[in-house]
């Protein structure tokens, strides 16, 4: 008959020792996932919950955790969707060359393809919109001098510059008999009159100063 005391144990005494540190490093493994995930949720939440109206308490969660959010592009454009979508903004322009002749444009437009492509026009019309004072005008110059370039200005050509809002329409409107392209949801702002000799001058000096700020 065996002895109980010579049977040998199933486990070492390392393998013992080593068990409670394993349990413990997955229990802090665990936690510390369920912390990174529930963060992650709320930091892609508090980019929709900031955009106006938002509370003062919605404001300051997003300035916590925009650099998170920014650095994973996470900052979509909540405010063109619902609950409350605002208006979208196109920039207008109009090229007055020596001869008299003129040539009209917008940007964005539908025929920009592929899709991101419009979209980044899409971002720079709303930038533009959203921005004020100093940086605003040499923003207004910067794109005066693109749509120059890419349309062969000549020194004495005129460039003209519109931003235009396109409010939305209500359901009562539409439901009234209206139209979502009603002449009163339209809003056009001047944003100036360029020569082409004049960007040409300037542009280096403005394109510079737009992007380090």
């Amino acid at each position: 008959m065996m002895n109980r005391t010579e049977i040998p144990p199933l486990l070492s005494e390392k393998a013992v020792s080593s068990v409670p540190q394993r349990s413990l490093l997955k229990r802090l493994g665990f936690y510390a996932l369920n912390a990174a995930i529930m963060f992650h949720l709320i930091a892609v939440c508090a980019a929709p919950v900031s955009v106006s109206p938002a509370s003062e308490l919605e404001q300051s969660l997003w300035v916590s955790v925009a650099p998170y959010v920014q650095v994973l592009y996470q900052n979509n454009g909540f405010h063109f969707f619902a609950p409350n979508p605002e208006g979208a903004h196109t920039v207008h322009y109009t090229l007055t060359y020596e001869d008299g002749t003129t040539e009209q444009g917008q940007f964005p437009h539908r025929k920009i393809w592929p899709r991101l492509l419009y979209h980044r026009h899409l971002m720079l019309s709303e930038s533009l919109a959203a921005m004020e004072g100093e940086r605003r005008e040499m923003m207004i110059r910067d794109f005066a001098y693109q749509v120059g370039k890419s349309h062969g200005a000549q020194q004495n050509t005129q460039i003209t510059m519109t931003l235009v809002r396109h409010d939305i329409a209500l359901r009562e409107r539409i439901i009234a008999g209206g139209s979502l392209f009603d002449e009163d949801l339209y809003q056009e702002m001047p944003l100036g009159t360029f020569t082409w000799a004049d960007l040409s001058a300037t542009s280096s000096v403005n394109s510079v100063a737009t992007a380090t700020e």
